[in-house]
């Protein structure tokens, strides 16, 4: 599975072609890419600025890759085999920007995410709706906003369990922490292989040494 392929193409799906809404901050955009972005990313490379609508497949795949894609931190967690993750953090970026997503990753998020996949996506996807809802334009564009990271976090989900198997180190079943090995969904159930984790010693116990008789 070539997760930045596979995320570049359903970014792409999503961002269409060329508009120039006259609603849209960003103003003239082609593939997700605004003039200003583009006319930055040229200059970088010492080219010429030109009109978004010259854009080069070759130059799309680059901006992406180089202003969202490695810096959002998406290709460390799909080479950390999270390839959901990897999938939203990237679409985050992109519409949030780095500033953005960062923001969006703070009080514990980050870390949800890495032990717990699949509430530290919905957590994520909550908060960016409530981001959106909070904008001016979203009498204007909340519904395709809505639309477009339902899209991406359904897909994120089952790139996370493909086939039933969810990808989590650490899993809280009624109030336990597991360590987790294996664990599959079968049949609307959970199966989980791991060990339970030990609950932190109370004071009062480590004072008579309670805590290991009682493990």
């Amino acid at each position: 599975m070539n997760v930045w392929n596979m995320a570049l193409a359903i970014i792409l799906s999503l961002e269409g072609g060329c508009v120039n809404h006259p609603d849209d901050p960003g103003g003239a955009t082609c593939y997700g890419i605004t003039q200003t972005v583009y006319d930055a990313w040229r200059r970088d490379r010492g080219i010429e600025p030109r009109p978004v609508t010259m854009i080069e497949d070759a130059e799309v795949e680059a901006i992406y890759r180089e202003r969202y894609w490695e810096p959002s931190g998406a290709e460390g967690w799909a080479t950390n085999g999270h390839p959901g993750i990897a999938l939203y953090v990237f679409d985050a970026a992109v519409q949030h920007g780095l500033g953005g997503l960062g923001r969006l990753l703070t009080n514990g998020i980050t870390e949800r995410l890495r032990d717990y996949p699949l509430l530290g996506l919905a957590l994520l996807h909550t908060r960016r709706m409530e981001h959106y809802a909070s904008l001016p334009h979203w009498g204007t564009f909340g519904r395709g906003w809505t639309r477009r990271i339902a899209t991406v976090y359904s897909e994120a989900v089952n790139w996370e369990h493909p086939k039933g198997r969810l990808l989590v180190s650490r899993l809280n079943l009624n109030g336990v922490e597991w360590d987790v090995g294996i664990a599959r969904i079968v049949r609307e159930r959970l199966w989980v292989r791991g060990s339970r984790i030990a609950p932190p010693c109370p004071w009062w116990r480590r004072i008579w040494g309670r805590c290991a008789e009682d493990a």
